[in-house]
C-alpha cells in the first residue's frame, strides 16, 4: 500500500525535510507499506538550497488526495484483439469468470468491448437472416472454433455471403445456394458436390465424415476449402456464427474515463451507463483498467500522514476523502477530524525534524548522512539558528547530536543556509509575501501573517514601498482585516513588521507607532510563539 507523506502547503524548510525524513524512517521499520514524500508548492531558496547541499531529490508536488478513479479501478485486466473470435473471447469469459473484455487493436488502443449483452443478444439474432461479408472470418477461424480439419484449400481465405445448412433436397440446394455462400452439410456427396459447382467460399462436412477423392479432387480445381467438423450440423451452424470477428458484435464506442479522473466527478456518468462499465484509458487511449459500478460501493481512500501542519487550511485539497493515519507536528491542533484513531506525535518543541529525530533514535535507527543533514537544516531554519524564542533543550540537543552524527559546525553552516535564504534575486513581491503566508481567522475577520528570515534585510528593505504595495493587493485580494509581513534579522534578533489592510490594527496589537506602515521590533521573531498571542490577545 502506497501512503503519502506530506507537509503543509507553501512549503518551508521544515515542512520539506519532515515529509523526507519520516517516510525514510517509515520505510525502513515498515516492510508491508510504501512511504512517499510529496509537497504541496514550489520550493523556497532556503529549501533548494538544503536539498542540492545534500544532493536529494525534490518530491513530487502533490495537487489533491481525492479519490481517483486509478484508485478503484481493476487493473488487471484481460483484453482481446480485434482479430479474436467471438467463440473465444467467450470462453475466455467463462473460463476467467469475467462479464466484459476490452477490444483493443494492434496498437493495443481501445476500440470496443464486448460483455455479455453483446453476446447474448448475438444469441437471439441467430433467427434472422446472416451474412458473413460485413465480417468476415478466415478458413483457419471456423477451423479454430470448430476444432476442424482442413482436407483442402487455403486457410487464409476470406469466407463470403450467407451460411446455409444442406439438409434440403439437391434440387432445393441448387435453388438456394448462390455463390460465394457457405454450405454446411452431412455425408451426402450429391449436395457436396453441388456445393462446390455453385463455387461456395467454404463447404464444412459435419460428423467427421471425410469426403471422398472425387469431391476432393474437383475442390482443388476449383479451389474450393473443404473443412471437416467433429460436431453435428446443428452445433456447426453455431459455431459458424462465433467464428466471426469480435467486431461484428461488440460496442465500438464504449464509455471511457481517465485513471486521473477525480471519481465524484465520474459517478454520475457511471451509474447512468446502462452497462454501468467504463474502460479506463490513458493519454493514448491504451487500457489501464475498468471501473464498474458495484466499485463505488466502497472506494479506497489515500492513506496520508501529515507533517508540520494539522489545519485544514494548511494541507492537501480533497483531505476530506482521504484517511489520515498520523500527524507529526509542533504547532496548535488545527481541527481536523479522523474517522478512526490515529498516531499522533504533537510536542511543543522548535522544529517537526526535533520530534522525528527522537522517533530514529527510539526505533534505534542511525540515519544515512544525507538524511541527518535534511533534519538539522530544519531545526536550525525553523528555530533561527537556535536563536527563536521557540527553541527548546530537545532542539539543541538534537542539533547537537546530528551535527555530531555529520561532523560539521551547526552554526557556521546555519549562517549560509541563511544566506541562501535571503537570495531573492529574480522574486516578485507578490512571491516574497506568499513564501510563507500563514491565515489565522477571528471573529472580526482573517488576518495574513507572512514572515521571512534573513542575515542581512538591506536587499528587501530598499523595495519596502513595493512590499506595501503589494501587500495591500493581496490583503484586498483574499479579505484580510489585517497582512503582517515580518522580516527578521537573525543577527539582530528583531523584525521589521510591515502592516497592509487596517494597519492601524498592527499598532493595537504591538503596542507601537508604525513610521510609512513599518516598524521594528526588536526580541520579535517568532510568529507562532510571541505574534499570534499577541493578535489573539488585542484584536
Amino acid at each position: 500500500m502506497k501512503i503519502h507523506v506530506i507537509g503543509h502547503k507553501r512549503p518551508d524548510t521544515d515542512s520539506i525535510a519532515a515529509s523526507i525524513s519520516y517516510a525514510y524512517l517509515k520505510n525502513q521499520i515498515d516492510e508491508k507499506n510504501e512511504y512517499i514524500p510529496f509537497r504541496l508548492g514550489e520550493l523556497n531558496p532556503e529549501s533548494n538550497y538544503v536539498l542540492d547541499y545534500f544532493n536529494i531529490a525534490k518530491p513530487n508536488y502533490l495537487e489533491h488526495v481525492y479519490i481517483q478513479v486509478k484508485d478503484v479501478m481493476i487493473e488487471k485486466v484481460i483484453t482481446a484483439d480485434k482479430e479474436s473470435t467471438i467463440y473465444e473471447i467467450g470462453n475466455t469469459m467463462l473460463e476467467k469468470q469475467v462479464k466484459c473484455i476490452p477490444i483493443v487493436d494492434e496498437n493495443r488502443k481501445l476500440i470496443g468491448l464486448l460483455t455479455e449483452r453483446e453476446l447474448a443478444k448475438n444469441f437471439l439474432k441467430e433467427i434472422q437472416n446472416f451474412t458473413l461479408d460485413e465480417n468476415p472470418p478466415k478458413v483457419k477461424d471456423i477451423i479454430k472454433t470448430m476444432n476442424g480439419k482442413l482436407i483442402v484449400g487455403d486457410e487464409n481465405r476470406k469466407l463470403k455471403g450467407c451460411p446455409t445448412i444442406g439438409a434440403m433436397s439437391a434440387d432445393e440446394v441448387k435453388r438456394y445456394v448462390k455463390k460465394d455462400d457457405v454450405l454446411i452439410t452431412g455425408n451426402r456427396k450429391d449436395i457436396q458436390k453441388i456445393a462446390i459447382e455453385k463455387e461456395v467460399s467454404c463447404l464444412i462436412i459435419t460428423g467427421n465424415f471425410i469426403p471422398d477423392k472425387n469431391i476432393i479432387k474437383l475442390a482443388k480445381e476449383k479451389n474450393i476449402p473443404i473443412v471437416v467438423s467433429p460436431h453435428p450440423t446443428y452445433i456447426t451452424a453455431r459455431l459458424l456464427r462465433l467464428s466471426t470477428h469480435v467486431e461484428r458484435i461488440m460496442e465500438k464506442k464504449p464509455l471511457t474515463t481517465h485513471p486521473e479522473e477525480i471519481l465524484k466527478d465520474f459517478e454520475e456518468e457511471l451509474m447512468q451507463d446502462k452497462k454501468g462499465i467504463a474502460i479506463v484509458v490513458d493519454d493514448n487511449i491504451k487500457v489501464k483498467g475498468i471501473i464498474t459500478r458495484h466499485d463505488l460501493i466502497k472506494p479506497k481512500s489515500k492513506k496520508i500522514i501529515l507533517v508540520d501542519h494539522s489545519e485544514k487550511s494548511q494541507t492537501v485539497e480533497g483531505i476530506e476523502e482521504a484517511e489520515i493515519l498520523e500527524i507529526i507536528d509542533h504547532h496548535r491542533l488545527g481541527g481536523l477530524e479522523t474517522g478512526l484513531p490515529i498516531t499522533a506525535h504533537i510536542r511543543p518543541v522548535g522544529s517537526t525534524n526535533t520530534i522525528i529525530w527522537d522517533l530514529y533514535k527510539k526505533n534505534n535507527l542511525k540515519p544515512p548522512k544525507e538524511i541527518a543533514g535534511l533534519m538539522i537544516s530544519a531545526i536550525l531554519s525553523d528555530t533561527m539558528i537556535l536563536k527563536s524564542p521557540t527553541t527548546t533543550y530537545e532542539d539543541k540537543k538534537a542539533v547537537e547530536e546530528l551535527s555530531n552524527l555529520l561532523k560539521i559546525d551547526p552554526i557556521e553552516y546555519g549562517i549560509q543556509m541563511y544566506k541562501a535564504k535571503t537570495n531573492l534575486e529574480g522574486f516578485s513581491e507578490k512571491e516574497i509575501l506568499t513564501l510563507d503566508l500563514k491565515e489565522t481567522r477571528l471573529s472580526k475577520g482573517k488576518i495574513g501573517i507572512s514572515q521571512i528570515e534573513v542575515i542581512n534585510p538591506d536587499q528587501i528593505l530598499l523595495k519596502k514601498e513595493k512590499i506595501i504595495h503589494a501587500m495591500e493587493r493581496i490583503a484586498k485580494e483574499k479579505k484580510y482585516i489585517l497582512f503582517l509581513f515580518l522580516l527578521t534579522d537573525v543577527l539582530k534578533e528583531g523584525s521589521y513588521i510591515f502592516a497592509a489592510g487596517q494597519y492601524k490594527l498592527a499598532e493595537k496589537v504591538f503596542k507601537t507607532k508604525f513610521h510609512n506602515q513599518i516598524s521594528f521590533l526588536e526580541g520579535i521573531v517568532s510568529r507562532k510563539k510571541q505574534v499570534m498571542p499577541l493578535i489573539f490577545r488585542n484584536i
